[in-house]
């Protein structure tokens, strides 16, 4: 397709008019909501969509219903009857290789536009449907490529069409409408974070592509779609935000989307972590530190919240924080100022802090280890990152995503796909972290681009030799309840000795750590 491309429409072989056909899909019929709307009674009402997508243009039949389902690919000069004398022609392109007479959709990756997704539902019970390339209807009728069972939705509401730029949604002449971040539409551009409401259903636009990829996220399951639909949500808050989640999840990937998302995507991100340095360094770290403040203080110090000014700051394991750290950040988020350490000067700070821990903080304040006006401080907005064992359908695009960036270092690799369903049946104990551990070991065990499945049992085995990570008591009950009480198994299963999993269950229930 050139931008030179029209479409031609005739009446009796006449030439009555043309059209261009830009990056945008174009719906043809009597219907006055129509792109090119023909006022002739013999004209089904919705007749044709014209859909232009990776350089190529589809036409798809909505005689048959507005499922979709009949569609073929539209050569420069085919013809296409409308019904009472009406026809439509593309012209004045020059044919492709992808135009041949094949009547197959080729998928296609189409550059510049998001790639987006609809959640319905949140955590456990989200539902996440992909937008490709292919147009998707939504309504009750079960010829939708999104079937609804609310009873105020129409049999086919609306039409989601993908373009090369963008993506939108048209009401099909629907009973109550279609609404988008609360305004009713007929036609309107999707955006990531948007709402889209038919019925009393609630529809969260979610991007699982270009803005994703930017954090290295990626996306692919109903619960992490959930996740990022409520990030795009909060993104657009002032207030702090805590995600909890085990340890390897990728809180600090989901921390970054909130900063991308957000107001203050183009100013900085500081990410430190709270239990990865000594307590005098952590405060320096934090608050920075005048020149002599301390032994090996030769300069001074802008600390994390001075560093992140008009941006947002992630700290990650909070809970790991001394008891007088905490102190010192609850003042600093009831001032919005700082104090050096040796300094006597306060400066104002303009930060969005964003908290995580894979620590139950309530049980840490009720021991005594958190602050309980720090706790409710933080845990305004809460964002839950789910264990990689609870959404399985993300291991292979995480496994394609981490081998791809190993190509450049170790050539290319591509896992089989009994390797494949090897990885689908551990049970991760440290999640996306100990996923890109194993791939890397089984990547460099092959000497071919193939991966198979004992390369990857290789890995696992070699990965449960040492405990990169502790999990938690929650993960230690899960397993140990999976596998019906066997010890054994389960210590099998997370990667540590049976003692070790004797010791933290006992630890747990007498109420330690």
């Amino acid at each position: 397709m050139t931008s030179e491309d029209t479409l031609c429409l005739s009446r009796a072989g006449r030439p009555v008019r043309s059209f261009p056909l830009g990056p945008r899909a174009l719906e043809i019929g009597s219907h006055p909501s129509c792109d090119i709307a023909i006022h002739a009674a013999r004209v089904p009402p919705r007749a044709l969509l014209v859909h232009p997508c990776g350089g190529s243009v589809y036409v798809y039949d909505l005689v048959e219903g507005p499922d979709l389902g009949r569609h073929a690919v539209m050569a420069l000069g085919h013809r296409v009857p409308l019904g009472g004398g009406f026809s439509i022609t593309r012209l004045k392109a020059e044919a492709g290789p992808s135009e041949a007479s094949t009547t197959e959709l080729i998928p296609r990756d189409a550059r510049g536009r998001e790639h987006l997704s609809l959640v319905v539902g949140a955590g456990a019970d989200a539902r996440g449907f992909h937008v490709r390339e292919v147009p998707i209807s939504i309504g009750t009728a079960c010829g939708n490529a999104i079937a609804l069972s609310d009873r105020a939705v129409s049999r086919y509401h609306c039409r989601i069409e993908p373009g090369d730029h963008a993506c939108l949604v048209r009401d099909l002449g629907s009973t109550n409408g279609t609404w988008v971040d609360g305004v009713r539409v007929q036609r309107q551009e999707l955006r990531p974070g948007a709402t889209l409401r038919v019925g009393r259903t609630r529809l969260r636009v979610v991007c699982r592509g270009a803005k994703a990829a930017r954090t290295k996220l990626v996306v692919e399951s109903a619960p992490m779609l959930a996740v990022m639909a409520e990030a795009d949500r909060l993104a657009r808050l002032p207030w702090p935000v805590l995600i909890r989640g085990e340890t390897g999840v990728g809180k600090e990937h989901v921390a970054r989307a909130l900063h991308e998302r957000g107001p203050r995507h183009s100013g900085p991100f500081v990410a430190l972590n709270g239990g990865g340095l000594p307590r005098e360094l952590i405060e320096s770290e934090l608050f920075g530190h005048e020149r002599g403040a301390f032994t090996g203080a030769v300069h001074a110090h802008r600390g994390a919240f001075e560093q992140a000014h008009q941006g947002t700051l992630f700290l990650d394991e909070v809970a790991e924080l001394p008891l007088e750290l905490q102190t010192r950040l609850l003042r600093v988020l009831e001032t919005w100022r700082v104090r050096r350490l040796g300094g006597e000067k306060e400066r104002r700070v303009d930060v969005r802090l964003v908290c995580a821990t894979h620590n139950d903080l309530r049980t840490e304040v009720q021991h005594g280890r958190f602050r309980s006006d720090l706790f409710y401080r933080i845990h305004r907005l809460v964002l839950e990152v789910p264990p990689l064992r609870t959404r399985p359908s993300d291991i292979a695009a995480l496994s394609a995503h981490f081998l791809g960036h190993m190509q450049s270092e170790i050539g290319e690799r591509r896992l089989t796909a009994d390797a494949l369903e090897r990885l689908r049946g551990h049970r991760w104990p440290g999640n996306v972290r100990e996923l890109r551990n194993v791939l890397e070991v089984a990547a460099v065990d092959e000497d071919t681009a193939r991966v198979d499945r004992a390369a990857v049992e290789r890995a696992l085995a070699r990965a449960g030799e040492v405990a990169l990570e502790t999990p938690s008591p929650d993960t230690l009950r899960e397993a140990l309840e999976h596998y019906g009480g066997n010890l054994s198994a389960a210590a099998r299963a997370l990667g540590i000795p049976r003692s070790t999993l004797r010791g933290r269950l006992k630890q747990s229930a007498d109420g330690g750590d």
